[in-house]
């Protein structure tokens, strides 16, 4: 079980840097365009019912293998911290060409706010990054 742990979290950590770098190496014009078709579907709603099944699945092997509550509770409280705090950064409304087409949620706005100007949480995305370059080193070199 910690093996498949193990691979599962390494996945998913190279999906968040591909992610992070994709977001400062692809022309803005192309990224908008992703998340306009990525909005604009249905492809989210199931994405996110993914995502919730993989963190059942991940909190589940954790709990198999032996979660150590303060890590996992100082963990947790960091990455909602952090993810609260990248929000926060975009707080100015957004140029008229920057804007998504109605109809508009909160999430497309936020989304759209991101991609527009994500140098604006440049703090936050470096912490992640660092922890998830990290969290690969570990995985890969800690047994266990």
């Amino acid at each position: 079980m910690a093996l498949a742990l193990k691979i599962l979290l390494g996945l998913y950590i190279l999906q968040a840097l591909i992610k992070f770098i994709n977001l400062f190496a692809i022309p803005y014009d192309i990224r908008i365009e992703r998340i306009a078709a990525y909005h604009h579907s249905q492809a989210s709603k199931v994405f996110d019912h993914i995502l919730l099944t993989l963190m059942a699945v991940l909190v589940a092997l954790l709990a198999a293998v032996g979660l150590e509550h303060l890590s996992f509770i100082t963990g947790l409280l960091v990455g909602l911290t952090l993810t609260q705090v990248l929000f926060h950064r975009f707080t100015q409304p957004l140029a008229p060409d920057r804007a998504p087409p109605p109809p508009v949620t909160p999430i497309t706005t936020m989304s759209y706010a991101i991609q527009a100007n994500p140098r604006l949480a440049w703090r936050e995305l470096a912490i992640q990054t660092a922890l998830f370059v990290w969290a690969l080193v570990a995985l890969i070199t800690q047994g266990g």
